[in-house]
């Protein structure tokens, strides 16, 4: 761990001293925490999906998507899930290339979700294809297109985003690296406010234009994947009660994706416009010359939570689209409880991480309730 100490003397000496105003690394810690337990959760409903019919090729389907939430949820967050070493930092690098990927997977499992449920011969023959051969060619194509367009865009740190990495001991001059091997643009000094979590060390992401540009994917794929549900919904309850059951749940799922993901945008313009300009590695809390803004350390760590809390509403609704009322043993108006409860729920914590950061940075905590609630 970088001389840090062990683990579990690390994790306690910066969780309880967590402070958001200051030593705020060990909230970060927590929430890098539940994103790893949620993407493990996703896999479990993954596998639940599966086993409920594997011979259904939308079944399989559901499950890939599940999948590509769960890689999505572990990588998210990682770079403040651990006091990485600085021989880490390509690891880090390509852990970011590994959640892009999954993003723009994400996209094209979105809008080909439709296809399962439209009645058109073409739309059938789409879906026939991504039950079988399109569930490993789809992450090829993925892949092989964000490599590409990381070379197109001068290599991996121009496209992605470059990562800072920094190392205090002890209040005063600290060390400092890049994953680019470039000079950190700042003196590294360690402030006495940290001081009670030292020794530790800081890796902190940059946003690339590639990175920008793929931040947005999922969101649209997803508002395209709602509205396009719905229209078929509004076609079928009429013919196929069964059928238009499922669709509202896969309606009901896209939606809250959809919200969820509006509300990070929402997160990440707003911290744009009081930076002036995305996060840069001058952004740092131990650049002295450089004043991080307290709404920067209150509602940057809720834009990766927000992705956790989407993935995690889709993935249950989704599972019990999927997964048929003879597998739980539970009826319709259980299941329909349920997913409103974890909406409600989804939602009910976000409030809660926006008003308390907000709180602890402005004594404001209104001003978390009213950023939350702009997309409902």
């Amino acid at each position: 761990m970088a001389d840090v100490g062990g683990p579990l003397q690390y994790y306690w000496r910066t969780v309880s001293n967590a402070d958001y105003s200051t030593s705020f690394i060990g909230y970060w810690h927590v929430l890098a925490m539940l994103s790893l337990l949620s993407a493990m959760f996703l896999v479990f409903l993954s596998v639940l999906v599966y086993r409920a019919d594997p011979s259904n090729g939308k079944n399989r389907f559901i499950g890939l998507m599940l999948i590509t939430e769960a890689v999505r949820c572990a990588t998210a967050m990682l770079y403040w899930a651990y006091s990485w070493p600085e021989s880490s930092l390509a690891f880090l690098s390509t852990v970011r290339v590994v959640y892009y990927v999954m993003s723009l997977q994400l996209f094209f499992l979105y809008i080909l979700t439709p296809t399962f449920y439209a009645k058109r011969a073409w739309s059938g023959r789409l879906s026939s294809f991504f039950s079988v051969h399109g569930l490993y060619l789809l992450p090829v194509f993925c892949i092989v297109a964000i490599l590409g367009l990381i070379a197109a865009m001068g290599g991996l740190h121009a496209a992605i985003g470059d990562i800072g990495w920094t190392h205090c001991s002890a209040v005063g001059a600290g060390i400092g690296s890049t994953a680019s091997g470039d000079p950190m643009p700042f003196e590294v000094t360690c402030p006495a406010s940290w001081a009670s979590v030292y020794p530790m060390t800081l890796s902190s992401p940059t946003l690339g234009p590639l990175t920008q540009m793929l931040l947005f994917l999922p969101t649209l794929g997803a508002i395209f994947a709602a509205v396009v549900v719905t229209k078929i919904t509004s076609m079928t309850q009429k013919v196929d009660h069964a059928q238009s059951v499922e669709l509202r749940a896969v309606r009901l799922g896209f939606i809250g994706k959809a919200v969820l993901q509006i509300t990070s945008i929402l997160m990440l313009l707003t911290l744009v416009s009081v930076l002036g300009e995305s996060p840069t590695l001058d952004t740092h809390p131990f650049n002295p010359d450089e004043q991080v803004p307290k709404l920067l350390i209150a509602v940057g760590p809720l834009l990766p939570i927000t992705v956790v809390l989407a993935a995690l509403f889709e993935g249950v609704v989704f599972t019990y689209a999927m997964a048929k009322n003879e597998v739980f043993g539970i009826d319709e108006k259980l299941r329909r409880g349920f997913t409103t409860a974890v909406f409600t729920g989804s939602f009910a914590l976000l409030f809660l991480f926006a008003t308390e950061g907000m709180e602890a940075a402005f004594d404001k905590g209104w001003v978390g309730g009213i950023l939350i609630g702009l997309p409902v």
